[in-house]
């Protein structure tokens, strides 16, 4: 539209100018013409009074003046060389002043040619005159003089300027379609080139240019094409990296910030969100030092703004819950060496902290465990070494208690291998169908005479009819055998241990073992699977218990995809529920 536009001014201004010139070139032609025609006429004129000699015969003059002026549409003046008018075409000559020193005139007598344009008090309005002498053989008689209105001459004149417009309009009009239809043929283009390249603005990669590729337009929409589909493909490399890198970022267990110069937030993942106790949208854009407060975490952040180097350190959070945080953060620069932002790593290390103090909590459990039998062995041996063995009876004794402590080193190191080879999965079981209600009949077999030596009533289900369960066989009896055991050795005289199994629902059995012992107070609860963790420990030394059986128990349940629970009530007895997988026929 603009170039539409620009070219009409143009075209006006050129239709204008030329125009103008055009039409002062007609004015002064058409003037010249009729100056020139009116001189011709009045030579005529002239040749023809001198040559019938008219010239002293004011009557045949008058006469044949008025004829002439029919003729040619202008006033004619026959005037003597002294300034007389003899004759003339519009007014009675006697009635006219001396013409001596009108401008025409004398210019006509002076140089041979008068012409002169001005007001005429005969006529009474402006008049055009053209005069020239009258020659009586080489003698000048007098004056022949022309006039034509010079309304006569604006008319003619404004006729020529208005076919002159007319022409130039209708060129104009003529050129402004022809105009109009090139400059659609180059802005069409052009306009199709301006859309496509605001939808690739707009990130739409899939416009093309539809432009005849001949021309230089046609050659500047097919490089448009080219690059806009280059760039369509480093747009979709780009987003696929994007895509990739947002996966790898968001999936990470490690949590990622990444803080500009501003000290703003500009990245965070899901896991940093879990971390600092923020979501996502509260998290992105704020000043770092806005988040985390008295964990220690604006120092780092502020040195590796400082020294541009990496930083690694420790951190303990207390919200949303307390963890250890291990913090590594990396600084990253423009070109030009400054400083524009700074990574911040954050991994949590509760669990493994709290495994390595678990760790060392167990070294130390099992060196103490360790060191007991041993040392009962070691002093026991080293007194009959020193002469003791000679007495029967005490090298009996003696040697009973070696071989209970053998039996409880034995046992101690039998459960901590049993447990080291079910926390790492390095126990395989063989699944199997299982009859639990005949399992817990063998179970209650073993441990019969151990409980009626204590006065303790073992009560299991007296039906025959079977449930089956779906796991090892071994380690569902190793399951019953400490829990029943446990119970056996916690409840006292006259009290009872039960064994009961329901068949919960149509892929679940539980399994029950309680007993009317003395119950575990509340605070114990939380940590009786832990290992080495005894409510009672005189009582669990003297029962020969080595602390690891709760802990044994809840491994092999939860590795046959089952789960245990423990309820007690101080006083009243205790009672530990699994709910294990039913077997489902193929």
């Amino acid at each position: 539209m603009k170039i539409t536009i620009a070219f009409l001014i143009v075209l006006t201004a050129l239709v204008g100018t030329m125009g103008i010139y055009v039409g002062k070139l007609l004015e002064n032609t058409y003037l010249d013409i009729l100056e020139s025609r009116l001189s011709k006429e009045a030579k005529i004129i002239s040749e023809d009074i001198m040559f019938n000699n008219l010239f002293d015969n004011p009557e045949q003059l008058q006469n044949r003046i008025l004829q002439f002026s029919q003729g040619i549409s202008a006033r004619i003046t026959v005037i003597d060389k002294d300034g007389k008018v003899l004759a003339d075409s519009e007014s009675d000559p006697h009635t006219l002043p001396n013409h001596l020193y009108r401008p025409e005139v004398q210019d006509a007598l002076k140089t041979g040619m008068g012409q002169t344009k001005r007001y005429s008090a005969t006529v009474k309005h402006d008049m055009l005159y053209i005069a020239i002498p009258m020659h009586n053989q080489e003698d000048v008689a007098g004056v022949m003089r022309l006039a034509i209105p010079e309304t006569t001459i604006s008319e003619t004149v404004k006729k020529i300027w208005f076919s002159l417009a007319i022409g130039l309009l209708v060129t104009f009009i003529v050129f402004g379609i022809v105009i109009g239809n090139v400059s659609r043929m180059i802005t069409r283009p052009i306009e199709e080139i301006i859309k496509v390249t605001r939808e690739v603005t707009g990130q739409n990669y899939k416009k093309r240019i539809g432009i005849n590729p001949k021309g230089e337009l046609g050659q500047l929409a097919q490089a448009i094409n080219f690059m806009i589909e280059n760039l369509d493909q480093q747009m979709s490399t780009l987003k696929e990296n994007k895509q990739r890198l947002q996966g790898i970022i968001n999936n990470m267990f490690s949590g990622i910030l990444l803080i500009s110069d501003t000290r703003r937030i500009v990245l965070a993942n899901e896991a940093s969100t879990h971390l600092l106790g923020y979501t996502l949208e509260n998290l992105m854009g704020r000043l770092y030092q806005d988040i985390g407060k008295n964990t220690g975490l604006h120092p780092l952040i502020e040195r590796c703004f400082e020294c541009g180097e990496k930083v690694r350190d420790e951190i303990h959070l207390y919200f949303p819950e307390e963890k250890i945080i291990d913090v590594n953060l990396a600084s990253y620069k423009n070109d030009a060496g400054e400083i524009k932002g700074v990574i911040v790593l954050l991994h949590d290390i509760t669990s493994i902290r709290r495994l390595e103090k678990l760790r060392s909590e167990f070294v130390t459990n099992v060196s103490h465990e360790l060191k007991t039998p041993i040392t009962s062995i070691k002093g026991f041996t080293e007194t009959l070494l020193d002469g003791a063995l000679e007495d029967q009876e005490i090298s009996r004794n003696f040697l009973t208690i070696i071989n209970e402590e053998s039996d409880r080193l034995y046992r101690l190191i039998s459960d901590i291998l049993d447990l080291s080879r079910v926390e790492q999965k390095k126990m395989p079981l063989q699944i199997e169908e299982i009859n639990i209600t005949k399992l817990i009949k063998e179970t209650a077999s073993i441990l019969r005479e151990e409980a009626r030596d204590k006065g303790i009533a073992l009560i299991f289900p007296s039906t025959d009819d079977p449930v089956i369960l779906e796991g090892d066989s071994d380690r569902i009896r190793q399951i019953l055998l400490n829990l029943v055991s446990n119970g056996i050795n916690y409840t006292s005289e006259n009290g009872e241990v039960i064994i009961k199994v329901n068949e919960t629902s149509e892929e679940e059995v539980e399994l029950q073992v309680s007993d009317t012992g003395k119950g575990i107070s509340p605070e114990h609860l939380p940590r009786i699977f832990e290992r080495f963790y005894r409510v009672d420990k005189a009582r669990t030394r003297e029962s020969g218990g080595t602390g690891l059986g709760l802990a044994i128990v809840k491994h092999l349940v939860e590795s046959h995809h089952g789960h245990i629970a423990v309820k007690s009530q101080e006083g009243i007895g205790t009672t530990f529920t699994i709910s294990l997988p039913k077997y489902q026929p193929k």
